[in-house]
Formats: C-alpha cells, sequence, structure tokens
C-alpha cells in the first residue's frame, strides 16, 4: 500500500500501543496470531457470487465457503458489514439462528448442535452496498478528457474492508483461497486477482468467472469493472496488463515496460518466481491517494500510474517507485503475510526498501538513494519527539489498523534501518537472509521474529537482539564523538550514546546497538563498527584528517563531533564523498535547529561546498534556509537574511543558470527549480522578471515551458501575481489536460502573495471545477495557501472541514488531530487550533492530537531560536 498524503508535513500518526501482548515478538503460529474470530472454525475456500446494482447502490451475492472445523463447536462467528443473510445452511442443512451485528461487525450462526472436526460447508445468499467511498467494493465517479462523466465499481479491501463486500474472516492470519463471479453490465469489462476463465452474455448483463486464487487473506481481494480497456506484455510466462478507462490505456505504456523489468529483477531477488499467471495494474481515476498490493491485481489511483505529454520526470521517476513498492509487495505482504497487524511495517518497510533499491539499481542516474534521504530525515524529524512510537505497534482494537500506516515510521523509517542492516550485514548475506524468509513462510504468514531468525541464519550473527532495538522502542541514538591526539597525530575516537530529541537532551535511558559505519580520511574506504550500549574507544585515522561515523548516510542515527573534530572536517568539507557531505549538513542542521549547536556551526558548512553541484546536499541546505526564511518574517531582521541566503544559492545559480543541458540527470534538473524557485522566493529581482518573462511565452505556446519546470516558474509569478497574471494562471488552470497538469496549476495558484488574490484562490479550491476523480486535491490545495496565508486557510479549512476531510476518510482523523496543528502552527493561536483538533476526534486519539501540538510548539520554539541565532551571526559578519 502507497500512501501519498496531501498534507505538506506529516510526523508519527499511531496511536500509542495499548498494554498486551506484541504478537511479532514470537515466530507465527496461528492459533496465538492477533484477531477477534474464534480460532476453531477457518476458511479454507470461498466461491463468491457477486450482483452488483450502481443504480441501487446494492449487492446481490450468494456465498459458499468450505471450513475446516479444528474442533467440535455449535457456533461459526465470522466478519460482515451491512448484509443480510438468508438461508444459510452448514452442509446443507438449515441453522439455528443466526445474527449480524453490524457495531461488532460480526456475524454469529448457531448451528443445530455442534459439528464434528473436519470440513463442511457453509452456503448463504445476502444483500449488502455498493459504498461511495474506499471501503470495500466502492461506486468512483470521474470526467474523461473529452468532459464526459462516468463512473466504475473498484475495491480498497486493506485494512479490515472486504468484510463489507461480502462476509469473510477479515483477519491476515485467515488465509484461503477465493473464486470470484460478478455480474456487470455487458458494455464493460471487468479485472480480478486472477484471469478470466468464463463469460457469459445475457441481454445487457455479464457474468464473468475468473481462476481460483492461491492461499491469500482477504485485504487482498481485489474486483473492478467499468468502461476499461488494456495494454498488454509478457515477462516471461507471466501476462501483464495495464487497465485504465478506454482511451487513455496508452497512457501506462511506460508503466508496462517497468512491469516486466521490474518484475524480472525481483523474481531473482526473492528467489521465488512470482506465482500467479498475470498481473494486471489498474489506473483508477481518483477515489483513493496512492495504490494498494492486491494480489494479481494492484489498484493505482492514476495520477501514480499513467503518463501524458504534461508529465514530469518528477511524475516518471514517482510511477516507477510506486510501481517497484507494489510489485515488491507481491512476496512481502501477498506471498508472505504478517500474522497481524503489529507487523505491518515488514509489508511497508520491505516494500519501501525494495523498491528503492530497485529504482537506484535501473536508474543509476536518478542517484536515487541520496534522494531517498530526505524521507529518512523526515522519518527522523518525526521520531525525535517525546510522542513518537515504535516500529512495531500492538494493535488491540482492529478499527484503529489504519492509523499504524505512518509514512514517516512505519514507511521510511523501517526503509532507512533496513537499509542500514544490509549495510551492516553486505547485500548478499541479507538477500540470502530474505530468501530464507521467503521460502520457510511462503503462503502463508511471518512475524518480525520470523525475518530476524532468517536473517541470523544467513549471517551467523543475532540479528535479533539488535534489530529489537531498533523496531521495539521509538526514537534513535546521537552518538557523541570525542577525539584524543597521541604526540604523532593519531587519533582514538571516544563514542557514546543517548536518544536524540529535538526539544534538547532526553534524560532517557534508551539505548541501541549501533551498526556504525566509520570512515577516517576524505576518500578511505569505511569500516562497519557495531556500537554496543556502553561507551566504547576505537583507533581513527589522524586527527588531521576529516572523519565520518555515519560514512556515506547509511545510518539512522545523529552524530555529533567536538569542536576540535568539527573543525578539521569543515576544513575538508569539500573533499568530502557526497554521502558523507550530506551526512554531516542533515546531522549539523537537526544540532543547531533543536539548539544543541550553533546555528553558526551548521552556516559553515555552505561556502565549504566549494563549486560541486551535489544535488541531495544543495537541496538540503536550501530547504534550511527556508525555513530560516520563513521564521524570519514579519520581522526586522527578514530583509538582511533573506539577502544572505540568497547569495548562499547565487554561486550555485551561477552554475546551473536557466536552462537544462542534454547531459544533466533528474536530480540536477531538479535542484536547478529548487534553486531557482528559492531565489524568488527571497525576493531576487532577476529571477522574478525572468520567470514573468518565460510565463508570457508560455501564454502564448504551452510548449514554451517544460513540464518539469511549470510549477517552478508559476509559482513565481503567482506570488507576485497582480489581477491579470492571476486570471491568467486561472484560466491556465481551467485548460489543465490531465491529472497532473490539475495539481501543477492549481498548486501554484495557492502561491499568490496578494491577500485578496488570495481569497479568489481559496474560493476556486471549494469550486466546482474541481473534477470529482481530483476530489482529494482540494484539501492539498487549502494547506498550500496556508504558506502565505495561515488565517485565510484556517478559516477555509475549519469552516469546510467536513467536506475536504471526506476526500481522505482513512486518513480524515489523524490529518485533523495531528496534521492541522503542524500546518497552522504560525499563524493561528495553538490553543485554539488544539480546541479544534480536540473537538474533531474521539477522545482515544487525544495523543495524536498531543503529538501535533508537540510539533507544532517545536515549530514556533526553533522558530525563535532561528531569529536569535541568524540575526546575532549576520550582525557579527558586519
Amino acid at each position: 500500500r502507497t500512501l501519498i498524503l496531501t498534507t505538506i508535513c506529516a510526523s508519527a500518526l499511531a496511536l500509542p500501543a495499548p498494554a498486551g501482548p506484541l504478537f511479532s515478538t514470537l515466530p507465527f503460529a496461528f492459533d496465538t496470531a492477533g484477531g477477534r474470530l474464534p480460532k476453531d472454525v477457518m476458511p479454507i475456500d470461498y466461491t463468491i457470487d457477486l450482483t452488483p446494482n450502481i443504480e441501487t447502490m446494492s449487492i446481490a451475492g450468494h456465498e459458499t465457503v468450505l471450513l475446516q472445523f479444528r474442533s467440535a463447536t455449535a457456533l461459526v462467528q465470522f466478519n460482515s458489514l451491512n448484509q443480510k443473510l438468508a438461508d444459510v445452511r452448514l452442509d446443507g442443512r438449515a441453522v439455528k439462528a443466526v445474527a449480524s451485528d453490524d457495531e461488532k461487525q460480526l456475524t454469529t450462526v448457531t448451528l443445530m448442535a455442534p459439528a464434528a472436526p473436519g470440513r463442511h460447508t457453509l452456503t448463504f445468499s445476502y444483500t449488502g452496498k455498493i459504498e461511495e467511498k474506499p471501503y470495500g467494493l466502492f461506486l468512483q465517479h470521474y470526467i474523461d478528457p473529452k468532459g464526459a462523466k462516468g463512473v466504475m465499481l473498484t475495491t480498497q479491501m486493506e485494512s479490515i474492508y472486504a468484510r463489507r463486500m461480502f462476509p469473510c474472516w477479515d483477519e491476515p492470519a485467515f488465509r484461503a483461497t477465493f473464486q470470484l463471479r460478478a455480474t456487470v453490465p455487458a458494455a464493460w469489462k471487468s479485472v480480478a486477482n486472477m484471469p478470466e476463465i468464463k463469460r457469459s452474455v445475457r441481454g445487457k448483463l455479464a457474468t464473468t468467472t475468473f481462476a481460483r486464487t492461491p492461499k491469500m487473506p482477504s485485504y487482498l481481494v481485489e474486483y473492478t469493472a467499468g468502461d476499461l480497456a488494456a495494454i498488454n506484455a509478457k515477462a516471461g510466462a507471466v501476462s501483464l496488463g495495464v487497465w485504465a478507462v478506454r482511451g487513455q490505456e496508452h497512457n501506462g505504456q511506460t508503466a508496462l515496460t517497468n512491469a516486466q523489468q521490474i518484475l524480472t529483477d525481483y523474481n531473482d531477488y526473492f528467489g521465488i518466481p512470482y506465482p500467479l499467471p498475470k498481473l494486471d495494474s489498474i489506473a483508477i481515476p481518483g477515489g483513493f491517494a496512492g495504490a494498494m498490493e492486491n494480489w494479481g491485481a494492484i489498484t493505482y489511483t492514476e495520477s501514480v500510474l499513467l503518463l501524458t505529454p504534461g508529465s514530469t520526470v518528477g511524475d516518471r521517476q514517482e510511477v516507477y517507485s510506486v510501481q517497484a513498492h507494489e510489485m515488491a509487495h507481491q512476496w512481502f505482504g501477498d506471498l508472505v503475510t504478517m500474522g497481524w497487524w503489529d507487523d505491518i511495517w515488514l509489508n511497508e518497510s520491505f516494500a519501501s526498501w525494495m523498491a528503492a533499491k530497485q529504482t537506484d539499481r535501473r536508474n543509476p542516474d536518478w542517484h536515487w538513494w541520496l534522494g531517498q534521504d530526505a524521507d529518512k530525515e523526515d522519518a527522523m524529524s518525526a521520531d525525535a519527539i517525546a510522542g513518537s512510537h515504535a516500529i512495531q505497534q500492538h494493535v488491540a482494537d482492529e478499527n484503529l489498523v489504519d492509523n499504524t500506516f505512518d509514512p514517516q515510521i512505519t514507511y521510511s523509517k523501517g526503509q532507512a534501518i533496513l537499509r542500514m542492516f544490509e549495510a551492516y550485514l553486505g547485500p548478499d548475506i541479507f538477500r540470502d537472509g530474505v530468501r530464507r524468509h521467503m521460502k520457510a513462510h511462503a503462503y502463508s504468514n511471518a512475524t518480525s521474529a520470523d525475518l530476524w531468525k532468517s536473517l541470523s541464519q544467513a549471517s551467523g550473527r543475532d540479528i535479533a537482539a539488535i534489530a529489537a532495538d531498533w523496531t521495539e522502542q521509538p526514537g534513535f541514538p546521537l552518538v557523541s564523538v570525542a577525539s584524543h591526539c597521541d604526540a604523532q597525530g593519531a587519533r582514538t575516537i571516544e563514542l557514546s550514546q543517548h536518544r536524540f530529541m529535538q526539544s534538547g537532551p532526553s534524560g532517557e535511558a534508551s539505548a541501541w546497538h549501533i551498526p556504525l559505519q566509520v570512515r577516517s580520511g576524505a576518500r578511505a574506504a569505511a569500516t562497519s563498527l557495531l556500537l554496543n550500549k556502553g561507551e566504547q574507544h576505537l583507533a581513527a585515522g589522524r586527527c588531521d584528517e576529516p572523519l565520518s561515523v555515519d560514512a556515506a548516510a547509511l545510518g539512522y542515527y545523529r552524530v555529533s563531533y567536538d569542536t576540535a573534530t568539527l573543525s578539521i572536517i569543515t576544513k575538508h568539507f569539500g573533499e568530502l564523498i557526497e554521502g558523507d557531505r550530506v551526512a554531516l549538513l542533515d546531522d549539523q542542521w537537526a544540532l543547531a535547529s533543536s539548539a544543541q549547536a550553533p546555528l553558526a556551526s551548521y552556516l559553515a558548512l555552505i561556502p565549504a561546498m566549494g563549486t560541486d553541484l551535489i544535488p541531495r546536499a544543495w537541496e538540503q541546505i536550501a530547504d534550511a534556509l527556508e525555513i530560516v526564511e520563513y521564521a524570519e518574517r514579519g520581522t526586522a531582521g527578514h530583509d538582511a537574511l533573506a539577502g544572505y541566503a540568497r547569495g548562499l544559492l547565487q554561486p550555485a545559480f551561477e552554475q546551473l543558470g536557466w536552462d537544462a543541458r542534454a547531459t544533466e540527470t533528474p536530480d540536477l534538473r531538479r535542484l536547478r527549480r529548487v534553486v531557482i524557485g528559492d531565489l524568488g522566493a527571497w525576493g531576487d529581482p532577476a529571477v522574478i522578471a525572468e520567470a514573468r518573462k518565460r510565463f508570457a511565452a508560455f501564454v502564448a505556446d504551452h510548449h514554451a515551458i517544460a513540464p518539469d519546470d511549470q510549477g517552478m516558474i508559476l509559482g513565481i509569478v503567482a506570488r507576485y501575481a497582480d489581477a491579470p497574471a492571476f486570471e491568467q494562471l486561472h484560466a491556465i488552470a481551467k485548460a489543465a489536460a490531465d491529472q497532473a497538469e490539475l495539481s501543477r496549476y492549481y498548486a501554484a495558484l495557492m502561491r499568490v502573495g496578494d491577500p485578496e488574490l488570495a481569497n479568489r484562490a481559496a474560493q476556486i479550491a471549494l469550486s466546482p471545477e474541481i473534477p470529482p476523480q481530483a476530489e482529494s486535491q482540494r484539501l492539498r490545495l487549502v494547506f498550500e495557501l496556508a504558506g502565505e496565508h495561515q488565517q485565510l486557510a484556517w478559516k477555509t479549512f475549519t469552516t469546510n472541514a467536513e467536506h475536504l476531510l471526506a476526500a481522505e476518510p482513512m486518513s480524515a482523523s489523524l490529518v485533523a488531530a495531528q496534521y492541522t496543528p503542524q500546518v497552522f502552527w504560525s499563524g493561528v493561536p495553538l490553543g485554539e487550533v488544539e480546541d479544534w483538533a480536540r473537538a474533531q476526534v474521539p477522545k482515544n486519539m487525544s495523543p495524536v492530537v498531543d503529538r501535533g501540538m508537540e510539533s507544532a510548539r517545536y515549530r514556533l520554539a526553533r522558530k525563535a531560536t532561528l531569529v536569535r541565532e541568524a540575526d546575532a551571526y549576520l550582525a557579527g559578519r558586519h
């Protein structure tokens, strides 16, 4: 499952672990797996017959379930919601009673007498409902590129929504086979997990029967139907398809080619070939943000699968990486499924790590791993608060499962620690461990303990003892380095650790086994070292050489060097390899922005970059300067700071210029957009003038600006736009040819600086001109508006919150509770924000509100610190 959230800042999302067992700390066993359902009856096979009626928004169904009674019982209990069962029979005989409880989402069947252990067949008819939001089987409205309205049916079963389409044992440990038969309009095409084996037409309706699936959990069942068309290819014996609304399927050609490559590589890496006969990728026009790894039939919101002439290089990169994530799930998640939701990280972290590894391997000029440093920093920011949570969380209430799909911790932190473990063990040994895990648990379930066992067997090391520190406790360490030099200049370093907190040093006793990568000298090979929980000493080259204790930025920890060592590193900063420079910039900025080091210690690194255009390093610098400039807004020191910041970026801009060169890599082109965008935002008159000149050419000819540069240039123009320029931008947005252009153009509108025009932008964000498939864009647009107009965006958001949040129902409570304080911290009284957030969510989400408020208060404190230190630094320079 890929989450593409519309919010502009995020942090840890999940609720604190309730008291109770962590099912992931022991090897998987069916009898002790988490869940509410009794384990004495388990499904073996489902045959499901569906007839959806979009006129009445109802489902008529019939179900046959082959069951294994593990002990004699007269009660059969399973999940259901909004369904009425009829003619319920066991082995053809009527049952004593059937009770469905929608509040508990359970149906209990009472038999006439206890059924003996062994196999029995449960049959029933039922009626249910088609959903209007992405739960179970739902109806998605859209407007096609020609302006015609359309609808289609599709599914979203994860986490606990299969029960909304058909009664079932809706917990991951209950794996079974599924055969689906569906009756829909004959003009429609149908897609499901397995290939079609029969289709019969009766008048205006057609019934399609699909082959039986392998054993899998209910949350992976998929069904889509509508006016669809596909393009196809082969990867070995596997049939690949990309499906889309008819007329748009050709936009999936890049995705189809990607899928061929990725599937071939994954067959090799995992050591078990993809086991289904086909793998379809289905573009859904809106409805949900992201993608879902249904086995054999992955669904994607169309903007992360289809590419159009208006798509950017960034769009192409996102398509590849999201495909690589979802296809990794075909093994990690589908072939081997977590035993209970405590271990959702086993699905998501591994898919994220594997996707990054694959994307980097096949697209070396994208420099993907260095770019992923931004996601790691986002995770570390979320993980540096007191209210953070461990990767592994006990899920006692299945209704709160969606809160564990945390982009920063479950996805990005998990990805980062897996990369750190891979570097520690070596890629070949790590792959051997993954293959052992796949082979041992194929078509079954597993826990974290099972994975650690496989990696330990492959490496001969006790991985569980190391890994538990990173998955079972929140936060991460700050490694402190103190250097000692002997008479000959040889250096010994003393290493110690404590938990890093953005609010300052913590008295917590947390400690980690830390896989360090230590490099002494600018280009020497790194040494792998496991830092135990006490202090350690290590010989580390000469005292006149630079030092990196997070070589190549492979670690998920911060490093603080003593003053003398930092001075040497700064002196030689321009000689360091790219990853070492990025690691030091990340760490020194984190220390400075949390008042644990002087801001000057970070700023001194920027001129030491020299003329080297390392994209991730310069992007990190730009990000930091953006935060300082935003903090200075409205203060007497703002203009001086903005001028200083422009001066720091000017050398990079002079090398980059306005126009890309044919030999440039995508990350270098992205850096150009970052630098020019910041110079424009910080008032560089030449940049603003050139942006306006290029915009004038774009108005006359939309080919005058490449798609990749449009957002940057239009954003600068919008910031300084008068009414005529704003209306030109608005006309361009209304004429957007596809989702990619729509997102780009409307986002630029929200960056307008003029307050009156900002009011107009707010009205546009809520207007009917946003099509139904882009409904989730509205929230993003309002939050984009908050960058320049906090009070206006706050009023717009709170007045229309129910409508705006309804577009993303699975994350609505999290947005209200946590993201809202993080967005509106700078221009709305925090007491007002907190009162509003607490009124929107149930009391059991109070810790999530606490988390959001902690982040908001930190941002306010950071603002004061940065203004004070930046002003003093600039005064000292003069």
